[in-house]
């Protein structure tokens, strides 16, 4: 998909970002990490309001894409080392093997005064392509069949973790499909989310 430049997806528009962390000033925020970035086509949208862009993709043909987009592309076993204003996470807890994990390394990566954006597709329904079994090992604590019932776990599950969403926003998610179906339209979640302490 990466070196057919086909996988794109839209989370949200550049005045839609703007509207979530309310920036109103052509001032930028210091450092970035989009967490799972993909091809970069929606980090390229967060892009300008950042000194610093950096990504992290688990899959090589992407990381070219990210690279050639002049994105500073971390190892997933670097990153953590590193602070950042904004960590953005956009469509991935639902997809990878250890949730839980990610989001307590997303967490110490903030610099003080700094935020999250999570991006969740609900209902949860994990699935991780890279498990044999597709089932996570860690699986976010989201109880109930509706997405309001699902939300109101979620916020439950951060306040365990001293993180408060300060403001959340329903939007589609299309995402490129692929030999079966054109396109995916799901219902996706943004969170913005902060430290609590």
């Amino acid at each position: 998909m990466g070196l057919l430049g086909r996988g794109s997806m839209f989370v949200f528009s550049t005045e839609h970002f703007k509207k979530l962390l309310n920036i109103t000033s052509d001032a930028k925020f210091g450092s970035l990490l989009d967490i799972g970035a993909g091809d970069g086509a929606t980090t390229e949208r967060m892009a300008p309001f950042f000194e610093q862009v950096s990504a992290t993709e688990i899959s090589p043909p992407m990381r070219w894409a990210l690279a050639k987009k002049q994105f500073r592309v971390l190892e997933l076993t670097d990153w953590a080392g590193h602070k950042f204003d904004v960590v953005t996470c956009l469509n991935v807890l639902d997809r990878c093997d250890s949730p839980l994990s990610l989001l307590e390394q997303m967490k110490r990566a903030l610099n003080p005064g700094g935020v999250l954006i999570i991006a969740l597709v609900l209902p949860y329904i994990p699935y991780v392509e890279t498990s044999k079994s597709f089932a996570p090992s860690e699986r976010l604590p989201l109880e109930g069949d509706t997405a309001e019932e699902q939300i109101n776990g979620f916020a439950a599950f951060l306040s365990s973790l001293d993180l408060k969403i300060w403001r959340w926003t329903k939007m589609p998610y299309i995402s490129e499909g692929d030999i079966e179906q054109a396109y995916y339209w799901l219902d996706d979640y943004i969170f913005l989310i902060a430290p609590t302490s």
